[in-house]
């Protein structure tokens, strides 16, 4: 999670990547069932303490730069929205101010 820095202003430049969406069949559909379980007042095993602007990035499968998919949220009233992660744009004006890892709490069968 990332929280706006005031007083960072830095441009970063770096290199285009094209839309995970256009790659990934499931792309679309997972950041509608990420965002409908963000508004759940379960959805974080830890108490949080949120404020307009901060932003979430999720990023599934980090470690296959084929299979990676990242899906960016914007804290707004309340509410968790879909928010285009632009990474130069965090790094220049963001703060990292949690990182935890997504755990699988269903049971293998």
């Amino acid at each position: 999670m990332y929280r706006r820095n005031k007083d960072k202003n830095m441009m970063v430049v770096g290199e285009i990547l094209l839309p995970y969406e256009l790659f990934k069949p499931n792309y679309k559909s997972n950041y509608s069932i990420l965002e409908n379980r963000l508004q759940e007042s379960d959805a974080f095993d830890l108490q949080l303490d949120f404020k307009t602007g901060d932003v979430l990035e999720i990023v599934m499968n980090n470690h296959d730069y084929f299979t990676r998919a990242v899906y960016g949220f914007k804290y707004t009233k309340k509410n968790w929205n879909r928010f285009k992660i632009d990474t130069f744009y965090l790094m220049g004006h963001f703060d990292e101010i949690r990182f935890g890892k997504l755990i699988n709490h269903k049971k293998k069968e």
